[in-house]
């Protein structure tokens, strides 16, 4: 899964905390696209209501277009989101570790 590092290329770590029917949600969209589409390496962990995103195509969209995509396991589990194979469950000890191993973190909360 893990990509060559190249000169210029950033490691980019989005955090979304909202749900998909904010502003924040349209914002993840553009920066993860323009990030995408300039070969930045792009993260993106959802948590707290956040998790809801997960429903939307948009989200499935971005992973096709090469940004992986992470859920707080026991978020979904509380909300009874139940999300689909392109996201791979975590936790929040799993992205404290993310948080070291990128160069930039964007919390949307």
């Amino acid at each position: 899964m893990g990509s060559v590092y190249k000169e210029g290329e950033m490691k980019i770590l989005f955090i979304m905390a909202k749900e998909p029917y904010t502003h924040d949600f349209n914002t993840l969209i553009r920066l993860s696209e323009t990030a995408l589409n300039r070969g930045h390496k792009v993260k993106i962990f959802f948590i707290s209501n956040g998790v809801y995103c997960l429903l939307k195509n948009e989200i499935k969209e971005l992973k096709e277009k090469g940004a992986d995509i992470y859920y707080c396991s026991h978020n979904t589990t509380q909300r009874g989101v139940k999300p689909e194979d392109f996201a791979e469950s975590n936790s929040t000890y799993g992205l404290s570790k993310m948080i070291k191993e990128v160069d930039k973190v964007i919390m949307l909360s």
